[in-house]
């Protein structure tokens, strides 16, 4: 654009700011300009803010307060600058995230250096980082609240791949494919400190920011300094492998692990009461167990955590079975807290509706020919409240035959049934009526029954044989599609 193109804009600019038709015999001349920052007033630190996050006024008092002031945005480091600026007297001041601020009655006839000081809104510092397993990070971060009217505030962090983060692009964190993230709570005291943990990509460098906002402020957010993380490769080797028991029978148990979510999957290894080495490979989601152990026994388990395809060294834990006495599923006050039945109904009904059938010649003789049986499935909360009642472990490898119907979403609560010879897989009925076990439900489970000869399907179930094989469903194992 030519030159006098420019003098041509800025003469319509100024006919139109100015109060009168009178023409600024300063077109020519911008010899002033500033730089400078936002300073808190309590603190004397820079006030950082977003892009576009706050801005700077200037009202040229040759004019009166009939022109409109001129708005320039600052940075998000809470500097701003300007080197073309027609020398005069000015009054300037801030719009932001401010809850206090100066006004300044400037002479800007010459480039001059020109601090504000604000008090802002919320006053935020990142104060701790703390790197672990290469690519987890732990931000800890403290607010304070000036605006002490203020009777609710959301305060959090804001972070991605792109320097000076901010909430105005932040997308939320289950979006994978974006830049920047925020995590945002609101809180009610008006100072407070927390500590965040962050799952980074390896090898990448992330930018941080704490963010603040109270009721009152509209859009403008308050910002900490920003601090840079670096991640690195993944990193499993020092991370600890726990496990807790789930339901356990005398020779299975259901365990249950705690692990940041950089763990994908995990990798058990043992050595069963038949001598056979066994190694699966769990979903950090799913169901894991061991099966076919020996009774009474604690079975040393090799454990390897997996993440992002790097296996973690050999780690062990014990694994205790029960006697063939105790209950399978303790009473209320000894359950512990991973019990498959109470996440699957389903499969609770028909395990207590065959049990109930198994043992009412000797408990109920009209059990079996009482029309309203299936209102009884649970055993641990309807008709066998008695403790005594509670099925045991040598009751679960009675069975030999079992039926097993309606919306089942797993079959780890077969594991105790080790002389199990036949299953049949049915639609639901009464309380479940139409509907049918999942067909994604995990059938590798069966794989562990190694009296199993055969596998029965009725109608309107959604597995067919080729799932069963692809499972591991060996081919002495008859499979029967109706």
């Amino acid at each position: 654009m030519n030159k006098n193109i420019i003098k041509l804009l800025l003469y319509v600019t100024l006919t139109t700011l100015l109060p009168s038709c009178e023409i600024d015999d300063r077109i020519d001349d911008l010899t002033g300009g500033y730089q400078g920052a936002f300073i808190d007033k309590n603190t004397g630190d820079t006030v950082y803010t977003e892009y576009y996050g706050a801005k700077l006024n200037l009202l040229d008092l040759k004019y009166g307060s009939a022109a409109q002031p001129l708005v320039y945005n600052t940075l998000p480091d809470g500097t701003y600058r300007n080197t073309k600026v027609y020398p005069s007297k000015y009054k300037i001041w801030a719009d932001g995230p401010f809850y206090a601020l100066d006004t300044i009655y400037g002479d800007i006839r010459q480039f001059k250096e020109m601090n504000l000081a604000v008090i802002p809104n919320v006053t935020l510092q990142i104060t701790h980082i703390t790197m672990r397993l290469g690519i987890m990070v732990d931000i800890t971060f403290s607010y304070q609240v000036n605006d002490i009217g203020s009777q609710s505030q959301n305060v959090g962090i804001v972070y991605g791949t792109t320097r000076y983060p901010g909430q105005l692009n932040a997308m939320d964190e289950s979006v994978s494919n974006a830049y920047t993230w925020k995590r945002i709570k609101n809180v009610s005291d008006l100072k407070g400190e927390f500590t965040e943990t962050f799952y980074l990509n390896p090898n990448r460098t992330y930018y941080f920011r704490a963010l603040g906002q109270t009721a009152s402020a509209g859009d403008y957010w308050n910002y900490s300094n920003q601090v840079t993380v670096k991640s690195g490769s993944v990193d499993i080797s020092e991370l600890p492998v726990e496990a807790k028991q789930g339901v356990t029978s005398a020779t299975s148990s259901i365990l249950q692990w705690s692990f940041p979510p950089i763990v994908d999957k995990i990798k058990i290894s043992y050595t069963d009461r038949d001598g056979a080495q066994v190694e699966d490979i769990f979903g950090i989601d799913d169901y894991s167990y061991v099966a076919n152990l020996p009774q009474n026994t604690a079975t040393s388990i090799k454990v390897n955590l997996i993440a992002s395809d790097v296996t973690g060294p050999d780690q062990y834990i014990e694994v205790k079975t029960k006697t063939l006495s105790e209950p399978y599923v303790p009473d209320d006050k000894n359950r512990p807290s991973n019990i498959p039945f109470f996440n699957d109904l389903n499969m609770k009904y028909s395990l207590s509706m065959n049990y109930a059938n198994l043992k009412a010649a000797e408990r109920d003789p009209s059990w079996l020919n009482n029309p309203l049986n299936h209102e009884y499935f649970d055993w641990w909360n309807g008709w066998l409240n008695n403790p005594a009642f509670l099925p045991t472990c040598s009751d679960m490898e009675l069975f030999s035959e079992l039926r097993i119907a309606g919306g089942i979403k797993t079959l780890v609560d077969i594991l105790p049934c080790v002389n199990l010879k036949k299953l049949r897989i049915e639609e639901g009925s009464q309380f479940s009526s139409g509907e049918t076990i999942s067909s994604s439900v995990d059938l590798k489970v069966l794989t562990k029954l190694k009296r199993l000869q055969t596998i029965s399907i009725s109608p309107a179930i959604p597995l067919t044989e080729e799932m069963f094989r692809a499972a591991g469903i060996p081919s002495s194992v008859e499979i029967i599609v109706e």
